[in-house]
């Protein structure tokens, strides 16, 4: 292992980037030729090493600060169309002699199949640098420094919050890829990640339970960003106490925070445009290309391009380039995510939607998903708008994305009265089916906000949600 230790008990990489670059494309690269070599018809390569230093901290104490580093290859062969997997974290010449060995001989005793091929290779637009020097030099000191900033400002809003967990991690990423078809590409990143989580306590009264995370790239935003975590988290918890029972059970409006059209509306509808899906017959929406499935002014991309959202890349996990790619357009659904097994199933080019790591074989996602912003105004218009009804900032449940059927928990939730809010409710039950309220989105607001680092998302006011009071 390349390290040193530096001040501050850091621990460093004695490779500089570009070196790290380097070796994991040549370890690519001979691997693919041993696998050749081996007896495979095609091979690719995936290597990536990461350096991460994490601190957790639980009940206001420091439970645990580490650093980890590693790296790990991962070899995909294909033998008359027959598919073989082998990783090893050792990078030496009998490690990856032996890996490629292991990922023919399993390829020989696996099933054909005729899509089972690679990509070739296609021109990548390489996004400018992931990694920020002042991002890249933090270590665990750092990461310790700033848990504790996060925890003790979430508590010092308000005497009364309780944090569960708090957690901060500094990590630097390479992963390179190379394959008997062209493709060759290398990438880096750095980045912050934090998260925080707990409750507020009054006496007798446990407020309900809620988190928020973030991802930062930039050090600049850092402070403001820890800030706004550590503060939006102590806020909700607190409106948390004192819930009451909501006064009504009612069919019709309710308004939701991003996070909560993330998971209730927009995961259904990533689910759905999978072309393996659509393919297997396992898309609600396998036959509606081309066709109207949300309200005019929705709109859905993935923009790998965002810089500020934590799956920004240059190129997928099979090493096709990364674009802008529109899901849904002003209501209408304009496409599908193809890797490229699903892309080799309809002879056709993929979409750069390969996802995974050096572990195992690619699978298919999105990569930084983004819902635009609408013509609803402002948070307080969406809430004069709603009137009275029920405001959701999180949803615990289960959505059945081959249905869009939906049942579960409003959390951290308000009831709202003459466009304002009156305060927490219990948990209150919602349940309707989530392609069917797409087109029932009555406004979308103008602001698309960050979500956890890693999306992008209005508030929505939604008609037709069935809510029963708890």
């Amino acid at each position: 292992m390349s390290t040193t230790t530096t001040g501050r008990g850091r621990t460093a990489d004695t490779l500089s980037q570009r070196e790290r670059e380097e070796e994991l494309l040549a370890r690519c690269e001979t691997l693919v030729a041993e696998a050749l070599r081996a007896g495979a018809d095609e091979a690719e390569a995936f290597a990536t090493h990461a350096q991460k230093s994490a601190a957790t901290f639980e009940k206001g104490d420091l439970k645990l600060a580490h650093v980890d580093e590693g790296s790990t290859i991962g070899l995909r062969v294909f033998r008359q169309n027959r598919l073989g997997f082998a990783a090893t974290n050792q990078f030496d010449a009998a490690a990856l002699a032996a890996a490629a060995r292991n990922a023919v001989a399993l390829a020989s005793a696996s099933p054909a199949d005729p899509a089972n091929r690679l990509p070739d290779a296609r021109p990548i637009v390489e996004l400018p640098s992931l990694v920020h020097p002042g991002i890249a030099r933090l270590g665990i000191d750092e990461a310790v420094d700033l848990g504790h900033t996060l925890l003790t400002r979430a508590q010092k809003f308000d005497t009364r919050i309780s944090v569960d967990g708090a957690n901060a991690s500094t990590s630097r990423v390479s992963q390179a890829i190379h394959t008997s078809r062209g493709v060759r590409a290398v990438e880096s990143d750095a980045m912050v990640s934090l998260s925080i989580s707990g409750m507020a306590l009054e006496g007798a009264d446990v407020g309900g339970f809620h988190y928020g995370s973030d991802a930062i790239r930039d050090p600049v935003l850092l402070e403001s960003a820890l800030a706004r975590l550590a503060d939006d988290f102590a806020r909700t918890s607190v409106g948390n106490l004192a819930a009451q029972r909501a006064p009504t059970s009612y069919q019709g409006l309710v308004l939701f925070s991003p996070d909560a059209v993330l998971d209730l509306f927009v995961a259904p509808v990533l689910a759905a445009s999978s072309a393996i899906a659509v393919q297997r017959g396992r898309s609600a929406l396998g036959k509606r290309l081309g066709e109207r499935i949300g309200a005019p002014g929705l709109s859905i991309h993935d923009r790998p391009g965002d810089a500020e959202l934590a799956g920004a890349a240059s190129f997928d996990r099979e090493g096709q380039p990364a674009r802008l790619f529109a899901l849904v357009e002003d209501g209408w659904l304009r496409g599908w995510m193809y890797n490229g097994y699903a892309a080799a199933v309809e002879n056709r080019a993929s979409t750069g939607h390969a996802r995974g790591g050096a572990r195992g074989a690619p699978g298919l996602g999105a990569h930084a998903v983004c819902v635009a912003g609408g013509t609803g105004g402002s948070r307080e218009d969406l809430l004069a708008a709603l009137g009275r009804g029920l405001l959701v900032q999180r949803f615990s449940g289960s959505v059945d994305p081959a249905s869009g059927d939906f049942s579960g928990v409003a959390k951290s939730s308000r009831w709202v009265e003459g466009g304002r809010e009156t305060g927490p409710v219990r948990e209150t039950l919602l349940s309707g089916n989530a392609y069917q309220l797409l087109a029932r989105i009555v406004a979308l607001g103008n602001a698309s906000e960050r979500v956890d680092g890693s999306a992008r998302s209005p508030w929505a006011l939604v008609d037709g949600l069935t809510v029963t009071a708890g």
